[in-house]
């Protein structure tokens, strides 16, 4: 290196400095008229006068003292409230990550005490970071030569290596079909008109196979997260997190009639929290060799839940054949909403005072349209397969 082109300063470009020092002296501005108005007998309006002067000194004072500075031996990142540096000799190595569609470069050391530099996007394509960063171990690099040698030597996929890649890429490639094929299925279920089961295997299916893909081979994984592992392994997170969302609009009641929400949330929301904890227990189970970490499980315990409450609301009804109660309620109004939300909805009322149900229901387009103000539905409550008592709302027979 040419120690004559050190150190070199990295600042944030000037608009962004004038951007947000403009928002800062916007901020003292708002402040002034605030404390102004405060000291002529609004008192209540001083704390916010106060935390936007602050706002307002602190804005420009830290974009002014945001600083990346390259040194031939070490490089330094200050701003207001932090000041590090590494040196050369103390970085592992770095790794580059897609950011909203800009590149950030990670400089990771050695020892775990020590904190990461993340240098942003606006210094990444430099001339003279990219030189300095060239003397530093590209991990990204090394991870990827090290997954393809594993898969290359790896004689359970294949006679040659040629054989071994090209069957690792093969899988991927299917892989990546079934993901975002799978959930435009589901997506287009929603709108046919299909059998509630056929609806409920589908929406039950994808994390069941997941786990016994897991099961099944050592080159699937769920729970990990590194890159490393994820360039050696074929990656199921996807189809599980696709197959979670799917039962968003299950829950939303997008298609009135397929899901009936217990009356009460508390036993539900213990049995999808159980379940959910079984279910990431038994994809740590059969992650053999696997490297599992909190974040990992983090990541999955999530949307692994949402299944579990899913596929507890659509069973205990659909499974419910006990004996249920029928009330029988008179319509005081209805409805509908427009936007994302868009739903028919039927107001009533009960005489009985026993009545446990709703008072709101949305209903689908038919019955909304044949009901009118003062006319009577039934409202049926179903004891449920698992305990957990659901409504739902019918035309009355001539004899209710």
């Amino acid at each position: 290196m040419n120690h004559f082109l050190y150190p070199k300063t990295y600042r944030t470009p000037v608009w962004q400095r004038l951007l947000i020092t403009g928002f800062g002296l916007f901020f003292c501005f708002l402040s002034a008229m605030l404390l102004t108005t405060a000291f002529g007998g609004a008192e209540s309006l001083i704390p916010f006068g106060l935390f936007f002067l602050l706002l307002g000194l602190l804005l420009p004072i830290f974009v002014l003292s945001t600083k990346l500075v390259l040194y031939e031996d070490k490089i330094e990142q200050a701003n207001l409230f932090s000041s590090r540096a590494l040196y050369r000799h103390e970085i592992l190595g770095y790794r580059r990550r897609i950011v909203k569609n800009a590149t950030m470069i990670d400089l990771l050391p050695h020892r775990p005490e020590q904190k990461k530099i993340t240098v942003s996007r606006q210094y990444v394509d430099d001339a003279k970071f990219i030189e300095w960063l060239n003397g530093l171990r590209n991990l990204d690099e090394i991870d990827e030569l090290a997954a393809a040698k594993e898969i290359e030597q790896d004689v359970s996929l294949g006679a040659t290596p040629e054989e071994r890649t090209a069957k690792i890429k093969r899988w991927r490639q299917m892989l990546n079909v079934v993901t975002y094929g799978y959930f435009a299925v589901i997506i287009l279920l929603f709108f046919m008109p299909l059998s509630k089961s056929i609806l409920i295997i589908c929406l039950m299916a994808s994390p069941l196979i997941c786990i016994g893909l897991l099961a099944y081979s050592r080159h699937f994984t769920i729970i990990e997260l590194d890159k490393a592992s994820l360039l050696r392994k074929l990656n199921l997170q996807p189809l599980l997190m696709f197959s979670s969302v799917a039962f968003y609009p299950v829950l939303l009641g997008i298609r009135p009639g397929l899901a009936s929400l217990p009356l009460h949330w508390q036993k539900p929301l213990v049995l999808a929290l159980v379940c959910g904890i079984l279910l990431t227990l038994l994809v740590i189970n059969f992650s053999r060799g696997a490297k599992i970490t909190w974040a990992g499980i983090f990541a999955i315990l999530p949307p692994l839940v949402v299944y579990a409450g899913g596929v507890s609301v659509l069973l205990n009804a659909e499974l419910d054949h006990k004996e249920s109660t029928s009330y029988r309620l008179t319509v005081i109004g209805k409805h509908m909403t427009t936007g994302k939300g868009a739903a028919n909805y039927l107001d009533v009322s009960s005489s009985d005072a026993e009545y446990p149900g709703d008072t709101s229901f949305k209903v689908s387009r038919e019955l909304y349209d044949s009901m009118q103000q003062g006319g009577h539905i039934c409202a049926k409550i179903h004891p449920g397969a698992f305990s957990m008592a659901w409504e739902n709302v019918v035309p009355c027979e001539n004899n209710q």
